[in-house]
């Protein structure tokens, strides 16, 4: 299918530059002619590409969950109709905005692409992580993250009166998202998931004793080996990380230690697997793919990015990844 899909794009570039090519010898022939009613059209005004932003708040059994919202001005007529609403879910260590809208002035920032493209784009912050509360009832793990997930969905479904939401769960937050969108497949669109774990236990040996672990400065800092990254972008990354927050449920680090609650034979909502070639060792991929084997959509998807790693919607390619996301979110 890739191979298709590769020779496919490859013709289409050919056809269109030979199009190009013609239109280019036809206007040579016809400059002259047209010039004069050219000049008396007038052109279309250009409007400036206008990013909206702002803060909300769900809640959850008493717990107030911070919310982000960005959308391109002029869209907000269409969500009803074109259902372009999405939230993503963040993973393990971070909040919403150092893995999702880091450092937007630069081009890195999912949330602006995702809003460019027409979406109506929600991240969520989990309980205990960046700006929502937290509870001493639990550890946030992947099953009571997923309770995050369905107040924030709850949220989008009436403020933006649309039936279904579209999911994005990245790293440990593919858990939460594909456990809601198993639990509820009929308030979920589609469902696109980067890092997702099955069966494989990643953990063994002693387990976090306290719900809570601190954040030092070399957790906001990433590795060489984590992806193909911008140096000067992961030191603006980590500072905003930093103030985003200083702690982080283990919530997800107990999780490492048993197999995923998600079951794909139960999940029947499309779904989209994204696997970086560089985003996990031989173990991950094969598990991952197990997953994909057993899902029970009859729409499912199994993307497999060169170059990218874990962190492909902050990467330099990540251009690669945002095109294969918007592809599958855009099928009607």
């Amino acid at each position: 299918m890739m191979m298709q899909a590769s020779f496919a794009a490859k013709t289409l570039g050919r056809v269109l530059a030979l199009g190009g090519a013609l239109l280019m010898s036809v206007a040579a022939v016809d400059k002259d002619a047209s010039a004069a009613s050219a000049a008396s059209i007038p052109k279309p005004v250009e409007h400036p590409r206008e990013i909206k932003t702002r803060e909300l708040i769900a809640e959850r059994e008493g717990l107030k969950l911070k919310l982000y919202e960005k959308w391109r001005a002029g869209s907000e007529e269409a969500w009803k109709q074109n259902g372009k609403v999405i939230l993503l879910i963040h993973g393990a260590t971070w909040a919403s905005k150092c893995t999702f809208d880091p450092d937007p002035e630069h081009g890195y920032s999912m949330m602006e692409v995702l809003a460019d493209a027409g979406y109506d784009v929600f991240a969520v912050d989990l309980h205990g992580y960046g700006r929502s509360e937290r509870t001493d009832a639990d550890w946030t793990d992947a099953a009571s993250a997923a309770k995050d997930v369905e107040a924030a969905v709850e949220f989008i479904r009436a403020l933006r009166w649309v039936e279904r939401v579209h999911l994005f769960g990245y790293q440990w937050g593919a858990q939460p998202a594909a456990l809601y969108a198993m639990q509820k497949p009929q308030k979920v669109a589609r469902l696109a998931l980067l890092g997702m774990r099955y069966r494989l236990i990643e953990k063994t040996g002693a387990q976090p004793v306290s719900p809570i672990r601190t954040l030092g400065q070399q957790a906001a800092l990433l590795k060489p080996e984590d992806g193909e990254l911008d140096p000067e972008f992961v030191r603006r990354r980590a500072q905003v990380c930093r103030l985003e927050a200083s702690q982080a449920p283990n919530g997800a680090v107990r999780d490492l230690y048993k197999a995923s609650p998600v079951e794909p034979a139960k999940l029947r909502v499309p779904t989209l697997i994204i696997q970086g070639e560089r985003d996990g060792n031989p173990e991950q991929f094969k598990d991952r793919v197990q997953f994909f084997g057993e899902l029970a959509s009859p729409a499912k998807w199994y993307t497999y990015l060169p170059g990218l790693g874990k962190y492909a919607p902050i990467e330099r390619s990540h251009v690669r990844f945002d095109q294969a996301l918007l592809s599958f979110y855009d099928q009607q």
